[in-house]
């Protein structure tokens, strides 16, 4: 029993031996200010300060704690929550090397308090003693400012590749003094990433123009989308329709829009009708006629869109070499189109494919059966105007010759 109880004092004597270096060894990649343990669990805290006596964030040895000024972001569950947190010692004195101290969260979304442990590094200050720390801190103490926007208070949104102060206005950065007045000054932004989609902080200093008063850091929350795409807007396939009589053409939308309700009208349907559902456009007789879609959109706003149909030959515009044939089964015929305008596009169709076909790139008729049909040229220009020409088509046997 006694030999066991030597194995484990001399155990014990070895494991103390190491713990300093480990510990050591843990707090080689630490600086002043991380936040080393929460007391609760789903908390988060980065600890940022600044020292209004000194001008900067290090943590000379002498110095009270009281002197370096809390601002915190704080997380529960992710989510970020207002509250307080405070030194529990403001009158700790740091020390040189390595050390903790404590600070308290009082949550007021959660009423919890939390004790946060603060890891510090104390370097050689030149400052002779603690007393003369303590006289320089009230000595040379500024009055303070309060105001800004915290992260509880607004939620800037913008858009990938605007600056911050695109989102952050003046209006939402105001400080006042301990009178309710307001201090003039600026406000310098950093850690701003213009590329970051979602959520991010970003932390800020006001600079009073009066030196009187001491300078402000804080952190504001902010939120960045995705540049949107431009809304998809409808557009009809021509907007100038031209048409021979007892020729018709079917209105398409491009870019339509799921949800929507489609009303298709003509002002003179004496010169050309439509199918009120689907913008089919039949020549009626010469003459000008307005094709109106009226859109209802999903929310119930409207669009209105508009082609222009003209009925009857125009002596400048495309018209076919041809525009009645008579033609034996078997027989081929070259329809060409004169007046052609560059750069359009040209497709040939027949009515019915069993009495005569057409190729739709050039033009050919080929004779298949007796009867009638007619085949259509469809011109669509640049500018999206449509020109619908046609030529009638007569198949007959040939007559035999008479002995």
């Amino acid at each position: 029993m006694k030999k066991l109880q030597k194995f484990i004092l001399m155990l014990l004597a070895l494991l103390l031996l190491f713990v300093p270096h480990a510990y050591s060894s843990a707090q080689e990649n630490k600086e002043s200010f991380d936040v080393v343990n929460v007391s609760k669990d789903g908390y988060e805290f980065r600890i940022t300060v600044i020292n209004p006596v000194q001008g900067d964030e290090i943590t000379r040895a002498g110095l009270p704690l009281g002197n370096f000024h809390i601002i915190p972001s704080r997380k529960y569950n992710g989510n970020y929550v207002s509250g307080t947190v405070q030194w529990v010692n403001p009158d700790y004195i740091i020390s040189e090397g390595e050390q903790t101290v404590d600070a308290v969260f009082n949550c007021d979304d959660t009423g919890e308090s939390v004790t946060i442990t603060v890891y510090i590094y104390g370097i050689e200050n030149k400052i002779n003693n603690i007393t003369d720390a303590k006289e320089i801190s009230i000595a040379d103490a500024k009055e303070p400012v309060v105001g800004g926007k915290t992260v509880r208070d607004i939620l800037p949104v913008g858009v990938i590749g605007c600056s911050i102060t695109d989102i952050v206005k003046p209006e939402d950065m105001i400080f006042y003094n301990g009178n309710g007045e307001i201090v003039e000054g600026e406000v310098t932004y950093s850690g701003f990433d213009n590329t970051i989609v979602g959520l991010q902080e970003v932390d800020w200093l006001f600079t009073p123009n009066d030196t009187k008063y001491e300078p402000k850091i804080g952190y504001i929350e902010v939120k960045l989308n995705d540049i949107p795409d431009e809304p998809t807007v409808p557009s009809l396939t021509a907007t100038t329709v031209s048409l021979v009589n007892r020729t018709a053409y079917d209105i398409n939308l491009n870019d339509k829009v799921s949800g929507c309700k489609y009303k298709w009208t003509s002002n003179n349907p004496e010169v050309a009708k439509v199918n009120p559902k689907n913008g089919l456009v039949t020549a009626v007789s010469e003459g000008v006629a307005t094709i109106t879609c009226e859109i209802t959109f999903p929310d119930e706003t409207t669009q209105t869109l508009i082609s222009e149909v003209v009925v009857g030959y125009d002596d400048n515009a495309p018209e076919l070499t041809d525009t009645v044939l008579d033609l034996n089964p078997g027989d081929e015929y070259d329809i060409n189109v004169e007046n052609k305008i560059a750069k359009s596009k040209y497709r040939w169709a027949s009515s019915d494919r069993s009495i005569v076909t057409v190729n739709s790139a050039n033009g050919i008729v080929t004779a298949k059966a007796t009867g009638t049909a007619y085949v259509t040229c469809t011109i669509t220009t640049p500018d999206k105007q449509v020109i619908v020409l046609r030529c009638d088509v007569n198949v007959t046997e040939p007559v035999k010759a008479t002995e």
